[in-house]
């Protein structure tokens, strides 16, 4: 398994040659195909699954380890301390940085040197473990046939030997190294469950945590975070349970859930918790892992310099190691951004150009990066023609890795934005229009926030001023999501607990430290009295200063109380007209509010009825109970709707009437039997008009269903609501088995008939109850907005 798989589980085992001459055609069907359902993956969770497997496989080494051991082997004896060197040398050619087919070759000569020793020496685990990482090696390498072979040997083996732990350690690999490749993920869970109930059996809950632990990682990289977060949260408590320490790369899972649920401040302890579990327990080799997600977290809340140092220290770290590394491009294409900013084009491009000289690219994403980087460098040196064409290559580089992740959607977000800087609408909305499909599961809300902007951008040029409003909505929404006071002044307590934190510590150490010599007491106290006589100097100086000032001060008074007294009146005016615009936000904030309060409370009831209409024996009880919840609903539905759109006094009634019956076939579990027939106009009705019409729907085909169609008959029930020419015209009906022969519909007493006659009288309206054209029964009700308005006035 070599670094595509180990540090960067999205991409593809196999680097394929890409041409230099891909047309925008190749781009626009690209970008349509990345507007389908995908796996949800981004940088942090990259991050996350490199050191979540570096915790679960039994921390891997990095280079300088490497080094030492390959030092030590030739100096090293034929017993168990060489095969161990030997298969730590395999592991790391597999699992490190690359996906280079020479790495792979010198893995697998490695393991089976060490399995040959193995053998020899009779040393049954160790042969056990060693293949068990033969066969990822294998299937890293696409000889799946060979892999599953000796995959199949290996646990027949166990089982033969009744070497348990073995074969759970084999299936734990197996699927973990399934998870990068095939991503057969029924196989891989197969494989993770097998494990852990071997492990529970032997009552070893470390190495179960540690599947578990793989298990949360891979829900967080489908996307279900909730889930994924509560299984965090458990093994969190069961490491501490048992005293594990290197409780750091949980906390680095979820830190990343927290950030992708916009959660900052959750996100913001997590990571700094994760910081001080890996320096109290010296466990450094995914530093640079756990500065990138700390650093991310601060880019989005917008913290661009605590941003920039951390990304500083996560490049610092790769570079260290010196291998190619998604990580590594991805840090140093912030601090191109951030030099940029500090308007340093030239030095942005000169970092660029020497990170990919000293350390070259290897796959696609890693070329996409450091594209996005030139791009950003020639778009600030004004290159116009260089900038568009690495971003366009960025895009064509993250194309062909297949992966739709957080990175490349970014990279699609800054080619609109050029091109709309550049006037060129049409290419701009082209890019970034598609960016909203799916965004809930693929946009974190700092990238979903500045995608609306940029839609309000290209729409209002265009014209679209509905849709711009819109999109600004959302935009301002996020952006007050993410960016509130409150959750600032929380973000600012957390980084003083850490830094009081910090500062305890080296408050710790510096009482450690050796007392002062004497010479360099006295050199103290020298600069000391040096300083307190140029602060006197000083201060004279500055009384010098601030004495002449206020003469040059007192010359300009006049002038300067003219002045303020026309600013003060400005001010008064733009103040009056600020209040009033926020006294009118004000209301219509309240408005919702109170909707969907009374939302809430009706739902409240419909619960209530629920609850009652359980303990009730009597089906008479239990229908009145049932038709009662039906009737809430249909007034429910009002308020939310009304809490959910922009007018707070009309509801639109083609969604309306929809739901409503609906919602009713279903209540009367008649999905399969009854169909609808709906044709309403576009119309939109005030509230005091809604709910009346709501509630004498909400009883006809209530009606229909309940006396229409006998045993359970197939039926069809029409409801039509069109304009007249002064009024309009409800009609309910259904083919169904009519009225009784006795029956009056204009005497019967019941509660569904006095209701609609009631209401109907309510809203001026002629309700008219008989037979249908398909011998069923038919509601018709004539009403007119009109006759509701007059009484409202009349009722103010």
């Amino acid at each position: 398994m070599t670094a595509s798989v180990y540090f960067f589980p999205f991409v593809q085992a196999r680097i394929k040659p890409i041409g230099s001459g891909r047309s925008i055609q190749f781009i626009r069907s690209s970008i349509l195909r990345w507007s389908c359902p995908f796996i949800w993956v981004n940088v942090c969770l990259l991050f996350s699954l490199l050191t979540s497997h570096l915790s679960a496989q039994g921390q891997n080494i990095n280079r300088q380890m490497a080094n030492q051991l390959l030092a030590q082997l030739p100096k090293s004896q034929a017993d168990t301390g060489r095969v161990r060197i030997l298969f730590e040398l395999g592991k790391y050619q597999l699992f490190k940085p690359g996906n280079v087919p020479a790495d792979l070759e010198r893995s697998l000569s490695y393991l089976n040197q060490a399995k040959h020793l193995s053998d020899s020496l009779h040393l049954l685990t160790w042969q056990h473990e060693i293949d068990a990482v033969r066969v990822a090696n294998y299937l890293e390498g696409a000889n799946s046939k060979a892999a599953y072979a000796l995959f199949d040997q290996l646990i027949a083996d166990c089982r033969r030997t009744g070497d348990r732990a073995s074969e759970a350690n084999a299936r734990f690999r197996l699927g973990f190294c399934i998870s990068f490749t095939t991503k057969k993920y029924p196989e891989i869970f197969d494989n993770y469950n097998q494990a852990i109930a071997i492990y529970r059996s032997l009552h070893n809950q470390k190495q179960e945590l540690l599947i578990l632990h793989e298990i949360a990682g891979l829900h967080t990289s489908l996307g279900q975070l909730d889930l994924a977060q509560k299984e965090f949260l458990t093994i969190l408590k069961r490491y501490k349970a048992i005293g594990y320490p290197k409780l750091h790369y949980t906390y680095n899972w979820l830190s990343t859930i927290s950030r992708l649920k916009g959660d900052f401040n959750k996100s913001l302890f997590y990571s700094l918790q994760c910081i001080e579990s890996m320096n109290r327990t010296g466990d450094t080799v995914s530093a640079a892992s756990f500065y990138g997600n700390l650093a991310q977290m601060y880019f989005e809340l917008g913290r661009y310099r605590q941003s920039n140092d951390w990304y500083r220290k996560t490049l610092a770290k790769w570079r260290q190691e010196g291998l190619p590394n998604y990580g590594m491009y991805s840090a140093a294409n912030i601090i191109v951004r951030d030099l940029i900013e500090q308007h340093k084009p030239q030095e942005a491009l000169k970092l660029i150009n020497d990170l990919v000289t000293q350390i070259p690219t290897i796959n696609f994403i890693q070329k996409g990066s450091v594209a996005q980087s030139f791009a950003y460098s020639y778009d600030a040196l004004k290159n116009d023609k260089l900038a568009e064409k690495y971003y366009l290559e960025a895009m064509r580089w993250y194309i062909e890795a297949n992966h739709d992740f957080e990175m490349s959607r970014k990279a699609q977000l800054e080619v609109g934005r050029f091109y709309v800087e550049r006037n060129q609408f049409k290419k701009g909305n082209f890019y970034v229009r598609p960016l909203l499909v799916d965004s809930t599961k693929k946009n974190s809300l700092s990238l979903l926030k500045d995608i609306h902007f940029m839609l309000f951008k290209i729409d209002s040029a265009v014209g679209d001023y509905k849709s711009a409003i819109a999109h600004f909505r959302i935009h301002k929404a996020l952006n007050d999501s993410i960016f509130n006071e409150t959750k600032n002044n929380q973000f600012d307590q957390l980084e003083v607990q850490y830094e009081t934190q910090k500062n305890r510590q080296n408050i710790v150490l510096l009482e450690k430290q050796k007392t002062l010599q004497d010479g360099e007491l006295k050199q103290a106290r020298l600069v000391r009295n040096g300083i307190l006589g140029g602060s006197v100097l000083l201060l004279c100086l500055l009384a010098l200063s601030y004495n002449r000032y206020r003469l040059k001060r007192r010359s300009n008074q006049l002038l300067e109380t003219k002045q303020h007294e026309i600013n003060r009146k400005n001010q008064t005016l733009e103040t009056l007209l600020s209040e009033q615009q926020q006294l009118l936000t004000e209301k219509e904030w309240m408005l919702k509010e109170i909707h969907h309060r009374v939302k809430n409370n009706l739902q409240i009831i419909t619960s209530l009825l629920h609850s009652q209409g359980v303990f009730l024996k009597d089906e008479a009880a239990q229908s009145a109970i049932r038709e009662s919840q039906n009737r809430v609903h249909a007034m429910a539905l009002i308020h939310q709707k009304l809490y959910q759109s922009d007018r707070l006094a009309a509801i639109p009634m083609t969604g309306y009437v929809a739901e409503i019956i609906d919602y009713l076939i279903k209540s009367f579990d008649r999905e399969g039997t009854i169909r609808k027939k709906i044709n309403v106009i576009p119309l939109e009705l005030d509230v005091t008009l809604a709910v009346p019409l709501g509630l004498i729907l909400n009883e006809a085909v209530t009606n229909s269903l309940k006396y229409a169609f006998i045993a359970g008959n197939p039926g069809l029930i029409c409801v039509e609501l069109t304009a007249q020419e002064n009024h309009y015209l409800l009609v309910v009906s259904d083919n169904g088995r009519g009225f009784p022969a006795d029956f009056n519909p204009q005497m019967s007493q019941t509660l569904g008939m006095s209701l609609m006659h009631g209401l109907s009288k309510q809203i001026g309206g002629s309700l008219q109850i008989g037979s249908s054209d398909d011998k069923g029964v038919e509601v018709r009700l004539e009403f007119s907005d009109e006759v509701v308005g007059k009484e409202s006035i009349n009722a103010l």
